[in-house]
């Protein structure tokens, strides 16, 4: 299988890492790539994402690059597992129970994935959602309507002290633009759900070594926030109260950075 071009998120070294470097392979597998936001791809928006956040673990004072490739998944082009140390799901506008050819291959090729490679799963959003339904999660459209802009996410003891997010508030507040109407109702055996919000009930779920998984969106920052809310106060998905409410949210300080940070200690074997 051909491999697309690495993109590495720091200038490139020589062939020869000096052994206080660690690097990392990530996988995007993009769900939506015709999407473009204002400021890109989803792939384009992760590896800001990625590039902003500081990318240091604690594993024996090794500093982590990550070298991203992308893969159309939508058009059937997949990674091999064992060439990554982790693959991630972006978002998506497809509904994740759906299903359409590309969706079901999806799912089949995440269930591969756990039962059959080391590599790590990152699911944000639809990602998070898909990797729900592939092991036995319920996705459905939420009868609560729309969850928009920043919201507050409330982590329970493992998703907050230093187990998943250190950085989180003193309560255990998390707080990250959201832009989704499915979501998890119901948790898939063996997933610990590690936070939850007003309207839904999985906002993440995490399983040691092998999967972490976010509803919120980390990689948005205000401008596509915002203009996603826009988008939807047109097309009338939002009424004009639900689109004022939420763009008086979108510039509210979040955990984005944050998350993107505990991704790569995620991939790094850190939590």
């Amino acid at each position: 299988m051909e491999m697309p071009a690495s993109i590495s998120l720091e200038s490139r070294l020589s062939d020869t890492i000096s052994p206080s470097y660690k690097r990392l392979r990530l996988a995007i597998l993009e769900t939506d790539p015709e999407l473009v936001t204002v400021c890109g791809t989803f792939a384009d928006l992760f590896k800001r994402l990625f590039a902003n956040s500081t990318t240091e673990a604690e594993e024996q004072t090794e500093k982590v690059i990550l070298d991203i490739a992308t893969f159309n998944v939508v058009n059937g082009s997949y990674p091999e597992p064992d060439d990554f140390d982790g693959i991630l799901v972006t978002g998506s506008r497809a509904t994740a129970f759906d299903n359409d050819p590309w969706i079901l291959k999806l799912v089949e090729y995440i269930m591969h994935v756990h039962d059959s490679s080391s590599a790590r799963l990152v699911g944000i959003c639809f990602g998070h959602q898909v990797i729900a339904r592939a092991f036995g999660g319920v996705v459905e459209e939420n009868s609560a309507g729309w969850e928009v802009s920043v919201t507050k996410l409330r982590l329970d003891e493992e998703g907050q002290g230093a187990k998943l997010f250190p950085e989180a508030g003193p309560e255990g507040e998390l707080r990250l633009q959201q832009m989704h109407r499915d979501h998890v109702a119901v948790p898939p055996p063996g997933m610990h759900v590690f936070a939850t919000s007003e309207r839904s009930p999985v906002q993440g779920l995490y399983k040691e070594g092998k999967v972490l998984t976010l509803q919120g969106h980390p990689e948005f920052n205000e401008e596509v926030a915002r203009s996603s809310v826009e988008l939807r106060i047109v097309s009338g998905s939002l009424s004009e109260a639900e689109g004022n409410d939420a763009l008086a949210r979108v510039s509210i300080q979040n955990h984005g950075a944050d998350v993107g940070k505990a991704v790569v200690r995620f991939l790094v074997g850190v939590v």
